[in-house]
């Protein structure tokens, strides 16, 4: 058995008749771990914040749009159409929040600098070669621009005000450092948000988009790429590394983690079965790649 049909076999079975149950599943583990740590949480101190329920409820937050999104696609016109036009922003946004780990450098770790510089490069040479993207078109996707300043001003007004009340109104470089973590946590939750704005926004009388275009399929390959390459060492690793100290954090990132992932293989395996799916999603593929499958 080839990998493409074990692939396809194995979404088949996840996925039945488009069945969202595993992405709702893996969103209500998601939901169970907060209620755990919530529920569990003994420290009995109302002024004492529990960073572990709140990095368990961004990672819930932060799936709620990947979730909306593999809903969406499983039912529209158009899937890889919609692929090639939200590519593009999302792989943008993800650079912006990687360029952003940059500003504040000093308080992360080497390790977690290199992995960031990694993604970084990763997320450049995508939009590169795989979208032939210029520099000149660094304006043209609004969305991405609108997301980086609510997430800054989002950040400014609440690091403000906590900064105001708790600290008396001392404001500089630790305050700086506290908005860019905010604002880079917002954006990373917000990652999907301009393919989900898209794919909600799809007309359903819509024609698809035209297939021989090379750049719309490298388009498609090179966003897929990018995606499992990039979170399986941003979740994965961070899993390793969290597992001694909080077996829930692990979870969490794993959760995450195996949702991309399942989007990931639910899209490949029909890419790679052409015959399985409308659309005969295999001539997205680059034509180098299409004789091998």
């Amino acid at each position: 058995m080839s990998v493409a049909n074990m692939l396809w076999q194995t979404q088949a079975v996840l996925h039945k008749k488009n069945n969202p149950v595993v992405p709702a599943g893996l969103l209500l583990i998601a939901c169970s771990l907060v209620v755990y740590r919530h529920m569990t949480y003994t420290d009995g101190s109302d002024q004492n914040i529990d960073a572990l329920k709140t990095f368990l409820a961004m990672i819930l937050v932060q799936m709620m749009p990947l979730v909306i999104l593999e809903m969406k696609i499983m039912s529209c016109v158009d899937p890889v159409g919609l692929f090639c036009k939200f590519a593009v922003p999302v792989t943008m946004l993800h650079a912006v929040f990687l360029s952003m780990r940059f500003c504040i450098y000093d308080s992360h770790d080497s390790s977690y600098l290199r992995f960031t510089a990694a993604g970084l490069a990763g997320a450049i040479l995508t939009m590169y070669k795989g979208f032939h993207w210029s520099p000149r078109d660094i304006f043209h996707h609004k969305s991405v621009w609108y997301l980086t300043f609510l997430s800054l001003l989002g950040a400014c007004v609440v690091s403000s005000l906590d900064w105001a009340l708790n600290m008396g109104g001392s404001f500089g470089k630790e305050w700086f450092v506290e908005v860019m973590q905010e604002s880079n946590n917002y954006l990373e939750i917000l990652a999907f948000v301009p393919a989900v704005w898209m794919v909600c926004r799809e007309d359903k009388n819509a024609g698809r988009l035209q297939v021989e275009e090379l750049d719309t399929k490298r388009t498609s390959t090179a966003f897929f790429l990018f995606l499992v390459g990039f979170y399986l060492s941003e979740d994965l690793i961070n899993a390793f590394e969290a597992y001694p100290f909080s077996h829930l954090a692990a979870a969490g990132h794993i959760v995450h983690f195996l949702l991309l992932l399942d989007f990931a293989c639910y899209i490949l395996a029909h890419i790679y079965n052409p015959q399985k799916l409308m659309g005969e999603l295999r001539k997205w593929l680059p034509v180098d790649l299409s004789y091998e499958v």
